[in-house]
């Protein structure tokens, strides 16, 4: 099912499946993001157990960082607008996500909770893949 949020699932996808995933944690972190993709393309939410925040939220900030130097440079060179939108809302949509999952988990008005579900919010609306 494609949603408003599938730009984001495919990036999350492609970071995940370019990452040299020969470290048993760096798996894990891709493995975070492939199935973070599945369900924020399917209802544009998703939802992490605490043990897994700290994992997830140095994946996330991979993606930006991935993004940031490899794929927006090239975005900005090609005058892609609508890419550039969509690189520069997921970039920014990761940093806060992976600051928000440390939050979670160092937090006390969040101790004793399990899991947590995070909202993405609205996507670009003017952004086109191409």
């Amino acid at each position: 099912m494609s949603s408003q949020y599938a730009f984001f699932a495919g990036i999350l996808r492609f970071v995940a499946k370019k990452t040299a995933a020969e470290d048993p944690e760096i798996r894990v972190m891709m493995g975070h993001l492939s199935g973070i993709a599945d369900a924020v393309e399917k209802t544009g939410r998703f939802m992490i157990l605490r043990e897994n925040c700290e994992s997830a939220a140095r994946a996330f900030a991979g993606v930006a960082k991935f993004l940031q130097e490899r794929i927006l440079p090239e975005a900005l060179a090609d005058g892609n607008k609508g890419a550039v939108e969509q690189l520069k809302w997921t970039i920014e949509t990761s940093l806060a996500l992976a600051a928000e999952l440390v939050k979670r988990i160092a937090h006390e008005d969040y101790a004793g909770q399990e899991s947590f579900t995070f909202d993405l919010p609205q996507p670009p609306s003017a952004a086109k893949p191409h």
